[in-house]
């Protein structure tokens, strides 16, 4: 392990747990309720990441736009919906549990940083049986900004106690990878999850395909950026 790693940031959709099938069943029985046609997955993922609103305001777009003049109410019967119903089918991605087992042992803090509302992180972390092992939990609500503003990951930092330098940010995708350089922290990307282009255009730091091989990219990461960003770690 980098010797002066502190921190690991987590996005979550996407990056912690494989979400979307729970995203795309609620989005669809709102939609419904309007009467509007169903969206497949692949519309749907290309619209998560930026919040609950967003996604709520484009699938209405996608199918012949919103019906009112807000998006406040359809987003409050969205995650009314969602929210007691977002682990149905939602599981963390393997490798997830065993992983973040390993980083707590080594004595890392570990965060979630995410865009999605506050009340839905804390519900699916729950029910996941993945909320005690983190020490900070921001979600959209709890930041002055959301991702890509930079200023949702300095937040966890500032919590955290921790200098940009001593963590890493590891997300799937371009939100996650641009916050996290924006305010100065490495960043791990992984090539799974639901980036809505090549992850390799992302910038991140290094690319992992597997979950589990995070422990070996965190070690790896003072060599490859050595004169660089994770110089100081």
């Amino acid at each position: 392990m980098t010797s002066g790693l502190r921190a690991v940031l987590f996005d979550l959709d996407g990056t912690l747990i494989h979400s979307l099938p729970d995203l795309v069943a609620a989005v669809n029985r709102l939609l419904s309720s309007e009467g509007r046609g169903a969206l497949d997955a692949d519309a749907i993922k290309a619209m998560v990441g930026d919040g609950a609103g967003t996604l709520v305001a484009k699938a209405f777009a996608a199918t012949g736009g919103l019906p009112g003049p807000d998006v406040a109410p359809y987003l409050d019967r969205f995650l009314a919906d969602y929210e007691p119903r977002s682990a149905e089918t939602t599981r963390p991605w393997p490798g997830v549990v065993e992983t973040l087992t390993l980083l707590r042992a080594r004595g890392l803090a570990l965060a979630v940083c995410t865009n999605k509302p506050s009340r839905a992180t804390a519900e699916v972390l729950s029910a996941l049986a993945l909320d005690h092992f983190f020490d900070v939990v921001v979600g959209a609500d709890d930041a002055p900004a959301i991702k890509p503003d930079p200023a949702h990951v300095t937040i966890i930092l500032d919590r955290l106690g921790v200098l940009a330098s001593q963590a890493v940010m590891v997300g799937d995708s371009h939100n996650d990878i641009l916050s996290a350089r924006r305010a100065g922290v490495a960043t791990v990307a992984l090539s799974f999850g639901y980036a809505h282009g090549p992850v390799a255009e992302l910038g991140a730091d290094m690319v992992i395909d597997d979950f589990r091989e995070l422990p070996v990219a965190l070690a790896q990461m003072k060599s490859i950026h050595a004169g660089g960003i994770l110089a100081r770690l």
